[in-house]
């Protein structure tokens, strides 16, 4: 869970008792794409977001600069919990980002116009935000939906600081680190999850990964079957012995109308061995 920017003021329990109906996602068939920064500091692009109401929450302030990584907190809770939390001001804590089980994208506050996340107090003036729900147990792993949402949130950070797209454990270093990194300063949380497994915060190299993967772009689909190829190749020859045989009339059209489709499916498949 994230600390407030003043002393004492973000709660350290429970956000959610709600649990959303589906705890994890299937795994991710393809590499997500890529992420921007609006001209109003919204993020957008091929990701389910939602944009919180007001935008920002009440919870932040304004003033950051230069930018370190990101840092990966945990919910506590679920995201409707966690958007109640972060839009009374008598709690005093944010977050930029929120992402539910089912990978939906949260934002709080906008990118590039200096808004502060009170998140992980003496950290929040050079480091992003980002919560996970965990449905209450910090130990329950990020699911595939958050961790490719994950992924490309910070890829997109990543581009527009220019901070590495690395793991780190130092509030010296650059990349993805962790609220517990931060220690007393930070707030002395165990956030993002808890010792001695440190389940969620092992699974960051896995989302530099694949941010790593989608900065690259998606791969091209791989190459079709030559079976294809091959049944394509009958079809053309099959199809200009039945042309031969046939008498001027309808018939004969249609069938070089197929043979003029087989040639070209033909053409297509090699290009794509």
């Amino acid at each position: 869970m994230t600390t407030s920017a003043s002393p004492g003021a973000a709660p350290d329990g429970p956000v959610s008792a709600a649990a959303p109906s589906a705890a994890a996602a299937a795994p991710a068939t393809s590499i997500p794409g890529r992420l921007k920064v609006d001209s109003d500091g919204r993020v957008s692009g091929p990701a389910n977001i939602a944009y919180n109401d007001p935008f920002p929450c009440v919870n932040g302030s304004w003033g950051s600069g230069a930018m370190q990584g990101v840092v990966m907190h945990t919910m506590v809770g679920n995201l409707p919990g966690c958007i109640a939390v972060f839009n009374e001001s008598s709690y005093q804590a944010s977050a930029h980002f929120g992402i539910d089980q089912q990978g939906l994208i949260h934002q709080f506050g906008p990118i590039g116009k200096g808004w502060i996340s009170w998140a992980q107090v003496a950290g929040n003036l050079t480091w992003y935000s980002i919560e996970h729900a965990d449905n209450g147990n910090p130990d329950n792993p990020l699911t595939e939906a958050q961790i490719a949402a994950s992924a490309q949130l910070v890829e997109m950070l990543s581009a527009f600081a220019g901070f590495p797209l690395q793991v780190t454990n130092s509030v010296s270093g650059t990349g993805y680190g962790t609220h517990f990194m931060g220690g007393v300063a930070w707030g002395n949380h165990t956030c993002p999850d808890l010792p001695p497994e440190h389940v969620r915060s092992m699974q960051r190299q896995a989302i530099i990964n694949l941010a790593v993967e989608i900065r690259k772009g998606t791969p091209p689909p791989p190459p079709w079957p030559v079976q294809a190829l091959t049944l394509a190749e009958t079809i053309e020859k099959d199809t200009a012995t039945l042309i031969g045989l046939l008498q001027p009339g309808s018939a004969l059209t249609e069938a070089q109308a197929i043979q003029t489709q087989a040639e070209a499916l033909v053409t297509l498949l090699k290009a794509n061995q």
